[in-house]
C-alpha cells in the first residue's frame, strides 16, 4: 500500500468539503423572481447557486460512489445504498485503506483516487498559464540536468508524475510542456 493513499483520501475529502461550502454557503443569492414567481426581465425563476458548479460536484460524488460501489463487491463490504454525499465516499476509502490493497485493480484505484484529487485541486485552484514560463524546461533537459546530478529519471516518469498531479506543467511558446525542476526535485 502506498504510504500516500490516506493522505490523497483526505485531500479528497478536503477538496469536496470545499466545493460543497462553496456551493452551500458563499454562493448562494436570491432567485430572481417576484411574488408571482416570476420578473418581467426573466423567462423564469433562476438557481439559487451556481449550477455549473453544483453539477461539478455531482459528477465527482457519482464517480466516487461507482468507485465505492465496485471496491465493495469486489471485497464484501458492507455499503449503504442511499448515500449521496462525496465526503463519506472519501471517509468510506479512508475507513477502508488497508483492505483496499486486497483488490486484484488495486493500483488502478489508487491511479484513480490520486487522478481525481489532482483534478479536484486543480478545480478549486487553477494555475495560472503564464507562471514561471521562462523558467520552466522540457522533460529531457531536466533528466539531463539530473543527470549530471546523480539521478536517473526518464523524460516519461516527469510527464507522468504530471499527470498525477505531483508536479505542473505549462505548456511552452514552442507546444511543448514546461516543467520546475525544484517541483521534480521534490517529488523525487
Amino acid at each position: 500500500m502506498p504510504a500516500d493513499l490516506p493522505t490523497t483520501l483526505r485531500h479528497l475529502a478536503h477538496h469536496l468539503h470545499h466545493l460543497q461550502t462553496e456551493i452551500w454557503e458563499n454562493r448562494y443569492h436570491a432567485a430572481r423572481t417576484s411574488q408571482t414567481g416570476v420578473r418581467h426581465t426573466t423567462t423564469g425563476p433562476s438557481s439559487p447557486t451556481n449550477d455549473t458548479q453544483l453539477t461539478y460536484l455531482t459528477e465527482t460524488q457519482t464517480r466516487l460512489r461507482e468507485l465505492a460501489t465496485n471496491t465493495s463487491e469486489d471485497l464484501h463490504l458492507l455499503i449503504p445504498h442511499n448515500t449521496q454525499v462525496g465526503n463519506y465516499w472519501a471517509a468510506w476509502f479512508y475507513r477502508h485503506h488497508t483492505q483496499l490493497q486486497d483488490l486484484t485493480w488495486y493500483t488502478d484505484l489508487t491511479e484513480e483516487l490520486t487522478d481525481l484529487e489532482a483534478e479536484l485541486r486543480h478545480h478549486i485552484h487553477p494555475q495560472d498559464p503564464n507562471l514561471h514560463i521562462e523558467q520552466r524546461q522540457s522533460a529531457r533537459s531536466i533528466c539531463a540536468r539530473l543527470a549530471n546530478m546523480g539521478h536517473r529519471i526518464q523524460p516519461a516518469t516527469i510527464r507522468q508524475w504530471h499527470k498525477r498531479g505531483k508536479i505542473t506543467a505549462v505548456e511552452r511558446a514552442d507546444g511543448t510542456n514546461g516543467y520546475l525542476l525544484s517541483e521534480v526535485l521534490e517529488a523525487i
